[in-house]
């Protein structure tokens, strides 16, 4: 009986060595919501640039606890001068895909240092306002032609690598930036001259890769709240 008794004790102490031990992290809320912003480059050209006119809303949803679908959709009408020539774009851009948290979050923070990736579609119009032709050795002044040529129902598709923060300045309030790598798979041109700049995209260049950033100011629009799951340490 009294080893019995021994046996017990002991066993007693061990379970309670063990609890010490595993210590299990306490469960908190983790908000989910619909989080609904603009980007702060294309709202302010609106107001220093007069050859540009433009906007771009963007909206994330946390699926779990790290990823969240990204839509990014607007608008651009630009003229654009370059050495021969002058052209206006027109047209509407979309761009969806996903972004990862690799911030791990204090309680219940809601702050994202990201990565991700985007698809991007365009549908425009190029409009050939003037050029000039180029001519070597030439005794007469340059000409100017002035076409004003509209090419309707282009497009361009490409890829975006993205990385950025977005952190929360004042409650469900976030500034944001985020830098995009950027690759065309395909564009559809104009007959006359080529696809300069494309809405959504910006600036192309010879080769079929980008670059960009954009700053952004949003607000998360909080849907309802889960508990995180439970993780014990040691």
């Amino acid at each position: 009986m009294l080893k019995y008794i021994i046996s017990s004790i002991f066993l007693f102490i061990g379970i309670i060595a063990q609890a010490q031990d595993t210590i299990v992290k306490p469960k908190y809320l983790d908000t989910y919501g619909l989080r609904i912003g603009t980007d702060l480059i294309k709202a302010s050209r609106n107001f220093w640039d007069k050859n540009y006119t433009g906007f771009e809303i963007s909206g994330d949803y946390r699926i779990d606890k790290r990823k969240y679908v990204a839509v990014e959709f607007g608008i651009e009408d630009k003229f654009t001068e370059e050495d021969q020539l002058t052209f206006t774009t027109k047209g509407m851009f979309i761009r969806a895909g996903l972004d990862y948290n690799v911030y791990d979050n204090w309680l219940d923070m809601n702050n994202m240092i990201f990565i991700g990736g985007r698809y991007g579609y365009a549908n425009m119009s190029q409009t050939l306002n003037s050029y000039n032709i180029y001519e070597t050795n030439s005794y007469f002044p340059i000409q100017t032609y002035y076409p004003n040529s509209i090419s309707k129902g282009l497009s361009a598709h490409w890829l975006e690598f993205v990385a950025g923060v977005k952190a929360e300045v004042v409650k469900n309030l976030y500034l944001g930036f985020t830098f995009r790598m950027k690759y065309l798979i395909t564009q559809k041109q104009p007959t006359d001259f080529e696809n300069l700049y494309i809405p959504g995209y910006g600036k192309k260049f010879s080769g079929n890769i980008g670059a960009g950033f954009n700053y952004s100011i949003s607000y998360n629009i909080p849907l309802f709240k889960k508990y995180n799951k439970k993780e014990p340490t040691k």
